[in-house]
């Protein structure tokens, strides 16, 4: 993989990339900024949300904060991604152009075109960052076009919802299957199928993204997160964190408020 990251401001980053050996990247994962993936060539399935949205070169995947998401296909692609934080919202916007550019995180994929996809990303390392973030929200409000449909099996959309909505208080696959009154062996198939993981696995996910906002934009203690997210234990809960996110929940809150310009303690 081919990748140049520019660190254009603090609190805003840019990184285009053009990937050879596509497959399913990354695994599902979300973060406390905003998201906007530009498609420059080639073909994805973008998983945002419980829904699955087939994207091409011109298409914009607008994912806002704490939303998990990923992607997967089979041919090589080039794209630019844009995050920046509500920080960087409020510290360089006025009022009007925070409520247009934030208005642009109801809808999940926007047909922008290919011309216009590929002149942003010729422009993507040498932009002033203020001046490209303000050209591409205005784009993406002015973009016609019908959103992408979603592509997901209606077998699993129902179920990804209803985990995104309660997966604090779900008790074991038994009970998730017995909701939508399927097998609990059905369940694991269509989840694994769709998704490229176990429930167990989606929900772990979850519940770690939940653990990191709130490391991130609290204070409250270890444990309190811990039960928050949904965990039964403090042991299990710094496993699960360290194996999804390769290090403790302590060094994650250090990380990202001096990689986001968090306020609070490290």
């Amino acid at each position: 993989m081919k990748s140049m990251d520019y660190e254009i401001s603090d609190g805003i980053y840019i990184t285009s990339e053009t990937v050879e050996d596509a497959g399913s990247f990354p695994a599902f994962h979300s973060h406390n900024v905003y998201e906007i993936y530009i498609m420059v060539a080639g073909e994805r399935d973008m998983f945002i949300g419980s829904s699955v949205y087939r994207t091409a070169a011109g298409d914009a995947a607008v994912i806002p904060p704490h939303m998990p998401h990923r992607s997967r296909g089979e041919m090589s692609y080039t794209g630019v991604c844009v995050e920046f934080s509500d920080r960087y919202l409020n510290e360089n916007f006025g009022e009007a152009e925070q409520r247009m550019i934030r208005g642009l995180f109801r809808r999940r994929v926007v047909p922008l075109g290919e011309k216009e996809a590929a002149r942003l990303l010729g422009i993507a390392g040498t932009a002033e960052p203020r001046k490209y973030l303000l050209e591409l929200s205005k784009l993406l409000s002015e973009a016609g076009g019908a959103e992408r449909t979603d592509t997901a099996e209606s077998d699993l959309s129902p179920i990804g919802c209803y985990i995104q909505e309660h997966y604090t208080e779900i008790k074991g696959l038994g009970s998730l299957a017995d909701r939508f009154g399927i097998s609990k062996s059905y369940l694991c198939r269509i989840f694994k199928k769709h998704t490229g993981m176990t429930v167990t696995e989606y929900m772990n996910r979850l519940k770690v993204q939940h653990a990191l906002k709130l490391l991130q934009e609290t204070d409250m203690r270890i444990n309190e997160i811990s039960s928050r997210a949904g965990f039964e234990s403090v042991i299990y809960f710094n496993r699960v964190f360290r194996r999804i996110e390769g290090m403790t929940p302590k060094e994650a809150r250090r990380s990202s408020r001096e990689k986001w310009n968090f306020k609070g303690e490290g």
